[in-house]
Order: C-alpha cells, then sequence, then structure tokens
C-alpha cells in the first residue's frame, strides 16, 4: 500500500505545472540499454527483452542478469510486476516460463496446450499466484492457479466488443484485470474474471495501472489518466533529454533515449 501512496503523490506533485521544477530531477544512472524493449519494477529494476533474451539491470548496483532460450524462440511479452516470479511469454510456442529474480528458471516451461489452451496470443501474471492468458480459439480470458489448475475464466469478449478487433495487451492490477482492446477501450474484470466496465481509452497498447490511474508514454509524452475522473494529465520528465520511451516508479523515472536508459530520481 505504501508503494502505490508514493506513485500517488508524487503523480499529484509532477502533474501540475506549477509544482515542477528541473532541481526535482537527479540523475542516479546512465548506461547503454540493449533493446528498446524497456520494462520496470518498483524495486529500481530495469528489463530490456531483446527478441529470444530478457536482461535484467540494477540501476542502484549496475549488475545485470540474463536470461534466453533459442529453442523456445522469441519473447512475446514479460510481466515484471512480480520480481520475485516474473513471466515470460513465447506466443509463437505456446509457452510460458517464470524466472526468478536473477532471471534463472523457477520451473520448466509450461506448454499452454496441455492445459487445454491451443493458442494464447496474451499472458500477465497474478497477484493471487498464478497467471492469466487470453485464448484466441475461446476468445476469453482465463486463469490457471499455482497448480495449472483452470479455475477461472471470462465471458465470450466478443459478446462484449463491437469492433471485432483482436485485444493487444493483459495485465493485472489489485484484484483488477485490464484488457485492452483497440476501438472499445480498456475492458475492466475483477479477480474471479467477471465482466465490470470498459474505460475509453486510445493510448497504444501497453501501459500500467496504479489504483485508478493508467500510465502510459504516447507521441513523446508521459501521460496520466485518471480514469475514475476521465481527466488526461501529462507527467513532467527532465528537459534535457528527448525521450524514446519513460515510465515512472516510486520515486523514480526512466527514460529510454537514442540506445541509452536513464534512471532519475524524482524528489517531492
Amino acid at each position: 500500500m505504501r508503494i502505490i501512496s508514493n506513485i500517488l503523490l508524487w503523480l499529484a506533485v509532477i502533474s501540475t505545472g506549477f509544482a515542477v521544477s528541473t532541481e526535482r530531477f537527479e540523475l542516479v544512472y546512465s548506461g547503454i540499454a540493449p533493446s528498446g524493449k524497456l520494462h520496470t519494477d518498483h524495486t529500481g529494476n530495469v528489463y530490456f527483452v531483446d527478441d529470444h533474451r530478457i536482461i535484467k539491470l540494477e540501476t542502484a548496483s549496475g549488475n545485470t542478469f540474463e536470461y534466453g532460450s533459442l529453442s523456445a524462440g522469441t519473447i512475446s511479452s514479460a510481466d515484471v510486476s512480480n520480481p520475485f516470479q516474473i513471466l515470460v511469454f513465447y506466443r509463437d510456442f505456446n509457452r510460458i516460463m517464470f524466472l526468478n529474480n536473477k532471471l534463472a528458471p523457477l520451473r520448466g516451461e509450461i506448454d499452454m496446450s496441455d492445459l487445454g489452451i491451443d493458442k494464447a496470443i496474451l499472458a500477465a501474471s497474478s497477484g493471487q499466484g498464478g497467471f492469466w492468458v487470453f485464448s484466441d480459439r475461446d476468445n476469453r480470458i482465463v486463469y490457471f492457479d499455482q497448480q495449472l489448475q483452470r479455475s477461472h475464466q471470462s465471458m465470450i469478449i466478443s459478446s462484449l466488443a463491437d469492433s471485432g478487433n483482436q485485444p493487444v495487451y493483459l495485465t493485472e492490477s489489485r484484484n483488477r484485470l485490464y484488457l485492452h482492446v483497440p476501438l472499445e477501450g480498456i475492458m475492466v474484470f475483477d479477480r474471479f474474471a467477471s465482466y465490470l466496465k470498459t474505460i475509453p481509452y486510445a493510448g497504444p497498447s501497453r501501459f500500467r495501472v496504479v489504483d485508478g490511474q493508467i500510465i502510459y508514454f504516447y507521441k513523446g509524452d508521459l501521460l496520466n489518466l485518471n480514469f475514475e475522473a476521465g481527466k488526461i494529465s501529462k507527467i513532467y520528465m527532465p528537459p534535457d533529454v528527448q525521450a524514446d520511451y519513460a515510465d515512472i516508479q516510486p520515486e523514480r523515472m526512466y527514460i529510454l533515449s537514442e540506445g541509452r536508459i536513464y534512471s532519475y530520481r524524482v524528489r517531492q
């Protein structure tokens, strides 16, 4: 709860123009970025996905860890919301791998075909200990627990969406599941996969959810959508760097620019 409170306090400060000054940003790390696909966690780590590899950078120490499997194919996505149980999804091979905080396998690869999912197109970690997948054949979200038992599933998504577009992103935050369907918005489900509502959204495929706030990078800006109030505000970034991508965590901002990664401490 403290992590979430810190982020919300920071957003309240840096989203208001009169409260921001360049002195709020202190550069604490700068280095070469192995990839343009960037993820961050709340403990100060940065992750890069590069074809078949995932690379973890500890910005506090500069230490790196790497995991890759040529036989598993290209990494489609990674969910680092739990840094001790990182989910790596191989869409082409319909498989999932879980890694620990040193990027070592926690268990063998999970073949979704063995669980009755012929074609998973999205996957996400769950705070309940298992994971979610979106099944293309079933056209629904399915939850598997830690014993790989299928325990929850949503209604057929096409019954909720008129566009017929295929979902492009899936993530969980605080017992809520968020499914991005282009031209429809972000569909919200509870922890039992029961549909709750759809949030209007026209941003990029990937985003992060922080207690009623959707954080996303779009056309050079880091934005905050308060979906309860229906208000979008800009999160100010250091003026001395042109961002190709940016993200925030408690008291930290991460910027990818021209092949380098920058980590800033943000003072409240």
